[in-house]
């Protein structure tokens, strides 16, 4: 049963063969394809992963601060709020 199915297996290659024959110069085996261009898709591509390198980077820092914010107020303590030195430095000193 198996050498009659390969058989017509083989009949029908032929038949589709002589339908539509194979031009040998279209696409040698050996050949590899022509190069194509794919402009500026690479350096997009590129600045995409950077982006969201920088963004998750970002996000795993803030969220480790709020976290470190959230310890420190579970714990019990009231001075956990960051200091602004910022605006201290910028104020007169009292006469």
């Amino acid at each position: 049963m198996a050498g009659r199915l390969t058989e017509q297996l083989r009949e029908a290659t032929r038949a589709q063969s002589q339908l539509r024959p194979v031009d040998p110069r279209a696409n040698p085996i050996g050949e590899a394809e022509p190069h194509r261009a794919y402009g500026p898709f690479g350096w997009v591509s590129l600045l995409l992963v950077a982006a969201l390198f920088i963004g998750g980077w970002f996000l795993v820092h803030v969220l480790q601060a709020d976290s470190k914010l959230q310890d420190c107020v579970m714990s019990g303590r009231k001075n956990c709020a960051p200091i602004d030195t910022d605006s201290i430095r910028g104020t007169p000193s009292p006469p």
